[in-house]
């Protein structure tokens, strides 16, 4: 064999293999489980910032103490009542219980046998309610006592110094409605003194399933929040004030995280316990693989809260929308990576990714051009062939 033809065929694999290589670099065609770490951080995950409508932050120390242990404020934020239980007026439907007194025998409610009488009446469909010797009189959109303050008035100048109590038996205008996976479902009235989401969980029955597989929505009017029923009983202020007509839905909604890339079985995986750390997810899906992760690039995929991502880079405000894609970046190559992913809490919904080394991918491309260059001969044989052409043989 001439040395031209040598050359001539060295050059030819050679272009064939390093046009393969620009094509693989260019198009990003090469076989992989996901983007590789640099592709996802580039040089912006060491300042936190903003990439590409998504925010990149390193899981170090400071972040895992604010992002770690924080449970969600969603009912607090949108329906807490500050200032208490609101008034509650009487509406249509409500009944109450009147009893009216005197101080003489010879009145229109008393005799020697009894001081009184006592009646129940309705609310009817006009907002109104009759009352003996007062006559229809107003209730709906009045407080009980405003009622019994019209009663004892209108009284006045008939009964023998009348005391009128009135007390709500039963109020259809002041109640809530809770349905779903409740052993009671139905309506329950909101107390004057104020009820709270979880007296009124608890008057129907509580849930049937575990507090962290029970989802608790809560719509008002046009707003609608929804959280787990073990964040409502472990943030207090999300354990908000009731309103009348407020309805309110609990459903079985198992906790669940995706595991993906470098692990040996990508997978949906739930929770199955109230909570779970990056490392017991990592360890559920049976660790990295040890032949193609890189422990440099174990990424957590999640949408933040803005209030949360302030806390973290309040130089670095959102404007973007309601709630902020947002990437965090693990390293455990480094022993500390470990303690910080026991602190960091999975939430539902989340994926974790863990990227492939870079040398993996090498690996592949090497293999892929192999194949295409020749068979056994491949890029090796291309080697080969222009060691000997540059001895000159």
């Amino acid at each position: 064999m001439t040395t031209s033809s040598i050359a001539f065929r060295s050059f030819r694999g050679f272009s064939a293999a390093a046009g393969l290589a620009c094509a693989l670099a260019g198009c990003s065609t090469l076989p992989s489980d996901g983007p590789s770490a640099n592709v996802i951080t580039s040089a912006a995950v060491e300042q936190g910032l903003a990439v590409e409508n998504y925010l990149i932050l390193p899981l170090d120390e400071p972040v895992v103490k604010v992002v770690g242990p924080w449970r969600p404020r969603v009912f607090a934020d949108r329906f807490s009542i500050r200032s208490g239980p609101r008034r509650l007026p009487l509406g249509i439907g409500d009944v109450v219980d009147i009893r009216i007194m005197e101080a003489g025998d010879n009145g229109l409610f008393a005799n020697t046998q009894t001081r009184g009488a006592q009646f129940q009446v309705q609310i009817d469909e006009t907002g109104n309610l009759f009352v003996p010797y007062v006559g229809r009189t107003k209730g709906a959109g009045k407080t009980a006592e405003q009622l019994r303050a019209s009663i004892q008035e209108g009284l006045a100048d008939k009964a023998i110094q009348p005391q009128v109590l009135v007390n709500v038996v039963n109020s259809q205008a002041n109640s809530t409605t809770v349905v779903g996976d409740v052993a009671k479902p139905g309506r329950y009235p909101v107390n004057v003194g104020g009820t709270k989401l979880l007296d009124a969980v608890a008057l129907a029955g509580g849930s049937r399933f575990t507090t962290y597989e029970t989802t608790v929505t809560l719509k008002r009017g046009h707003d609608t929040a929804s959280i787990l029923l073990e964040d409502l009983v472990l943030v207090p202020e999300n354990n908000v004030y009731l309103q009348a007509d407020d309805e309110i839905l609990l459903s079985f909604a198992p906790q669940t995280y995706t595991l993906l890339g470098a692990v040996p079985e990508p997978r949906e995986i739930k929770f199955e316990t109230k909570t779970v750390t990056l490392a017991e997810a990592i360890g559920r899906g049976g660790g990295l693989n040890t032949l193609a992760a890189d422990a440099t690039g174990v990424f957590v995929f999640r949408f933040e809260e803005p209030s949360l991502v302030r806390r973290i880079r309040p130089d670095q405000p959102w404007t973007g929308p309601a709630k902020v894609p947002t990437v965090y970046r693990l390293n455990l190559s480094d022993p500390k990576g470990f303690f910080i992913a026991k602190s960091m809490w999975v939430r539902d919904k989340d994926i974790i990714y863990v990227a492939t080394a870079p040398s993996v991918e090498f690996a592949k491309f090497v293999d892929i051009v192999n194949r295409t260059t020749g068979g056994a001969r491949g890029v090796l044989g291309v080697a080969t062939d222009l060691r000997v052409l540059g001895k000159g043989k």
